[in-house]
């Protein structure tokens, strides 16, 4: 409830004139109860879910943009679209106006508010840029973890059930996933609380877009087209049209997850007929523009926290200097140590086949029986030869031809745009290690900004003071930070994982190879085959000599396998 009796009361306390929307404001919700303006989300989830299909059901019946149908030979009746509007009805009725009710003591906690003055354009913007970013990066997981088998059979098959989605389907699902999914909407508010206003605009925003990829329509003058790394429509009904099976195109809105993760795929006509490796060598164009980007970011970051923030405080004295002094000492340190590993994976050959490398084959030994040449080509996790024809040569083991770099690398784990450099058997601890200093750098930066974040979204009364330029650029410091924070630590976890099964994550995702690799000697040799025996070396990227005369595997060519070590047992 808004505390001012007046208009003229609430001009005074605000010590300036109401514009036209305050005022609108003032007068509908002056005698209205927090609660009862909360309620009003009910109202307007109902609106949206009820009216945004509407223009695709028009679109539906009759035909009239036939050309832009994704799935053209599906067709939905009427009574069709209506059966689905009837269960999200039930399932709203049920399941999200009740948790409306719920979840306003949470409202309440976090902090979102329903008075004056309301957030200007620039507040609002902002705060929906985090909160998209917040629940793409959580929705992403989520609807990961909902296509393992337990997660699909149990709670997402429902989801699932239409393999040409329609706009009603955008929230047709079990009641389970309501709930789960609810959780990365509510969590940007709860980060970053604003206005209720704000927090309307973002759950009607949000499912307005849920509603078009669902639409089953990819119609090229969507304003959608214009924001970057947008997945759209066609990219997610590919996802529905495999169902079940399908471990790509997880993408809440934005698609760099689905990048970083390895987890996009092209759909459309055009593109299945589009030769990416055509293009490979814009990619090495790109070269010395990402080193720029990524030192960009870093230069950034290191103004936002020791030029504007945490190095004028070290003037200060007392505990402010203390805290000061831990931040930028912790900051450095970590900064020099991804500095470090970044390098060393850009200028690290990864590892190539040497010249006229031919495997060793017990044929060879034989009477000659058999030609050499009549040998079939295996993939990258068996013992079978293996035959590049782009290099016209022969492939040791786990290695894989690159399109980006034009040949073939050693124990090849993927392209990195980042780095500008296959990730190899050579650099890829150095590449394990910068994004470990990545995220605990990031981690550092976003905890250390995040009391001065909050002053932005604040009313003046903070006991934080910083210019408007210094405040405008830890704001997006943190934002930036926070962002690569998430996606590291995504993205190390998924490495981490296929170093215990000493697996690649070619031989994981293409080859299905990670759980049953017949290289998994166990985590403790598998560790070791990437970072070494000597455990003072672990943490930084580079290994002692005595390790890279003892294990062989280090360079790349030959490995330990399962059956390898089995062989003396089967001789006893």
């Amino acid at each position: 409830m808004i505390p001012y009796p007046t208009v003229q009361d609430a001009s005074i306390a605000l010590g300036r004139n109401l514009t036209w929307f305050e005022t609108v404001w003032f007068d509908y919700s002056a005698t209205k109860s927090d609660f009862h303006v909360y309620c009003h989300t009910i109202l307007i989830l109902f609106l949206v879910f009820s009216l945004a299909p509407l223009p695709f059901v028009f679109v539906e019946l009759t035909g009239w943009f036939e050309r832009f149908k994704i799935q053209p030979k599906v067709k939905y009746l009427l009574s069709d679209m209506f059966r689905c509007y009837k269960d999200v009805m039930k399932l709203f009725l049920l399941v999200v106006g009740t948790l409306q009710f719920v979840t306003y003591p949470s409202i309440q906690m976090v902090g979102i508010r329903s008075g004056l003055p309301l957030p200007t354009l620039m507040e609002m913007v902002a705060q929906l840029v985090v909160y998209f970013l917040i629940e793409d990066y959580t929705n992403y997981w989520i609807h990961r973890w909902l296509h393992c088998k337990w997660g699909f059979e149990k709670i997402h098959r429902v989801h699932h059930e239409y393999t040409s989605p329609i706009g009603y389907a955008s929230p047709y699902a079990h009641w389970a996933e309501v709930l789960l999914l609810g959780i990365p909407t509510f969590l940007g508010p709860a980060i970053a609380p604003g206005h209720i206003m704000t927090f309307w605009l973002w759950i009607s925003l949000r499912q307005m877009e849920a509603i078009e990829t669902h639409s089953g329509y990819d119609f090229p003058w969507t304003p959608t087209k214009m924001v970057p790394f947008y997945g759209g429509a066609e990219y997610h009904d590919y996802h529905h049209y495999v169902g079940g099976q399908s471990q790509s195109n997880f993408a809440s809105v934005f698609t760099y997850c689905d990048y970083i993760y390895g987890t996009d795929k092209k759909i459309s006509r055009e593109q299945m007929a589009w030769n990416v490796f055509k293009f490979c060598t814009a990619l090495r164009a790109l070269g010395s523009i990402m080193i720029l980007v990524v030192l960009g970011i870093i230069g950034f970051t290191y103004y936002a926290l020791v030029v504007a923030n945490y190095g004028p405080s070290l003037l200060l004295g007392g505990l402010d200097s203390l805290l000061a002094l831990l931040v930028l000492a912790l900051f450095h340190f970590l900064l020099i140590m991804l500095l470090w590993s970044y390098f060393s994976v850009v200028v690290t050959d990864p590892g190539g086949v040497p010249p006229g490398w031919r495997p060793e084959l017990d044929i060879e030994k034989s009477d000659g029986s058999q030609e050499y040449t009549s040998l079939t080509v295996g993939d990258s996790s068996s013992h079978i030869v293996r035959y590049c024809r782009k290099c016209n040569q022969y492939k040791p083991p786990r290695s894989h031809h690159c399109s980006v770099c034009g040949r073939c690398i050693l124990k090849m784990d993927h392209h990195c745009v980042w780095v500008v450099n296959c990730v190899g058997a050579k650099n890829y601890k150095s590449f394990l290690l910068f994004l470990f200093y990545t995220f605990l750098e990031t981690t550092v930066v976003a905890v250390s900004l995040f009391p001065v974040f909050l002053v932005f979204f604040t009313d003046g009364d903070s006991d934080v003071t910083v210019s408007p330029g210094s405040l405008a650029a830890t704001f997006v410091a943190f934002v930036l930070n926070i962002t690569f924070a998430l996606s590291v630590l995504g993205f190390l976890i998924m490495h981490i994982m296929l170093v215990a099964r000493n697996a690649t994550t070619i031989e994981a995702y293409e080859k299905h190879t990670a759980p049953n690799s017949p290289y998994n000697l166990g985590r403790k040799q598998n560790f070791e085959q990437v970072f070494g025996r000597d455990k003072l070396y672990w943490f930084l990227p580079l290994y002692t000599e005595d390790d890279m005369k003892r294990m062989p595997a280090l360079r790349g060519l030959d490995f330990t396998s399962r059956s390898e070590e089995s062989e003396p047992l089967q001789s006893l």
